[in-house]
């Protein structure tokens, strides 16, 4: 398999991005004071400082995890390097409470919550961040050793950009480019930077991978063409097969479900994770056994990851199992996620409890066709808001707003999935997701 590209020099790849972001621009650059970030930012600022460009600005931002005593003074570097630069820096710190287990995981929400805010409040175009060749390499090995199947779609790697929270582009313009050029480019103009000392602690897996990976062969351009294909016929797919009803019901036509396995499954893969609520797809195993079921052509029902899969006739209905289905309240201008699958907006002057039960749905004539013990079944896990304290009433709808949430996609998505994204989002009646501020891919 061809290589994922030939290693690029840091300059080489900063301009690849700046002649391709849609100008005027203005980029957040994430950096920590390692030397990935620092030399992304340096790599940056020299690339546009030569061409003398003024349709691009940098403003960069370092956040404090408090996690090392050492941290606060190494962010205070950063700002003084940014001075140095004319570059405007903001320093956050992460001061919540930090969790007994999962740090890694929850310092990166952390983290990327409070650039985020920055991004936010300086209308930034895309937050570009300094992942490297080294990371991708660490990143493919973790999945496969993960996973036993070779063909995974994971196993394509970090995607080089990715929509965070629905709303800002984050950029890895450095996947090209090794660290240890990175490192030679910093030294030959005499700037130093900081050693993470976690980045040597076997604790973490990353660090464990790193270490047996070093040695390892580049990763393959192989696996990220053809999982960018892929989700492309699978966004195809959802737009000829799919229709969604209201509450979070989903239907796959009948017609459509002799398509390609492959094809089948990365569309379904989504669509289950929407369905239910979820976050992460199922397990290669649990999949496996639900395009088993699929492809028996036999009606039935199977249950997986919190969705039921009803086969009938006419289609394949997904529907969210009636377990664990959780009940909030929300208090009058509050807006709240319910189940992971809708975001619940109260504009009345009352609270309103949400919870698993029938919803009302008026005379939507689309729900004639749906066989009558799907529809019975699916209302158990649909929404339902009552004022509180009301007992078994209905609230009146008018006043509350229910947008549908695509679990695997609203906080982070992939740049390969943005069309299937699309198309999902489409069929729940929701808009599209803001397209990439590039003219073209690097």
């Amino acid at each position: 398999m061809a290589p994922l590209s030939s290693p690029l020099a840091p300059i080489e790849a900063a301009r690849n991005l700046l002649e391709r972001i849609s100008t005027p621009a203005l980029l957040l650059v994430a950096v920590s004071g390692g030397s990935d970030s620092t030399g992304l930012l340096l790599a940056l600022h020299e690339v546009l400082r030569v061409s003398g460009r003024d349709d691009v600005q940098l403003h960069a931002v370092t956040i404090d995890h408090a996690l090392r005593p050492e941290a606060a003074d190494e962010a205070q570097a950063v700002q003084s390097l940014c001075r140095g630069l004319n570059i405007p820096h903001d320093i956050l710190r992460w001061n919540d409470k930090k969790p007994r287990t999962g740090i890694s995981a929850a310092a990166r929400l952390a983290r990327y919550r409070l650039i985020g805010e920055v991004a936010e409040t300086i209308s930034a175009t895309a937050i570009v961040v300094g992942h490297t060749l080294d990371d991708q390499r660490e990143t493919i090995a973790m999945r496969s050793q993960r996973s036993a199947q070779a063909g995974m779609p994971g196993l394509s790697g970090m995607a080089d950009a990715v929509l965070y929270n629905a709303r800002h582009w984050v950029l890895r313009p450095f996947l090209s480019v090794r660290r240890e050029d990175i490192r030679d480019y910093l030294a030959a103009k005499g700037q130093g930077w900081f050693d993470d000392p976690s980045n040597e602690d076997d604790t973490y897996e990353r660090v464990r991978v790193r270490k047996l990976s070093r040695d390892a062969e580049p990763p393959s351009r192989e696996p990220l063409l053809d999982r960018t294909e892929l989700a492309s016929r699978a966004a195809a797919f959802v737009s000829g097969a799919v229709q969604a009803y209201p509450g979070g019901l989903i239907k796959l036509s009948a017609d459509c479900l002799g398509d390609d396995p492959a094809v089948i499954r990365y569309a379904l893969t989504a669509l289950t994770c929407v369905a239910g609520g979820r976050a992460y797809p199922l397990a290669a195993e649990s999949m496996d056994r639900v395009m088993a079921f699929v492809t028996a052509r036999e009606p039935g029902r199977l249950t997986a990851g919190r969705v039921i899969f009803d086969r009938r006739k006419d289609g394949l209905y997904l529907m969210r199992e009636n377990r664990d289905v959780p009940t909030i309240t929300v208090a009058p201008g509050e807006t709240a996620r319910w189940d992971e699958r809708f975001e619940i907006v109260n504009h009345s002057l009352a609270p309103v409890t949400v919870s698993g039960g029938a919803v009302a749905h008026g005379e939507d004539t689309t729900l004639t066709t749906v066989p009558a013990g799907v529809l019975k079944r699916a209302k158990l896990s649909q929404p339902r808001v009552t004022p509180e304290g009301a007992g078994q009433g209905e609230a009146d709808l008018r006043s509350i707003t229910m947008r549908p949430l695509l679990a695997p996609y609203d906080l982070f998505l992939p740049r390969f999935d943005l069309d299937l994204a699309n198309a999902i989002a489409l069929s729940l009646g929701r808009g599209v997701y803001p397209q990439l501020p590039l003219q073209s891919l690097w």
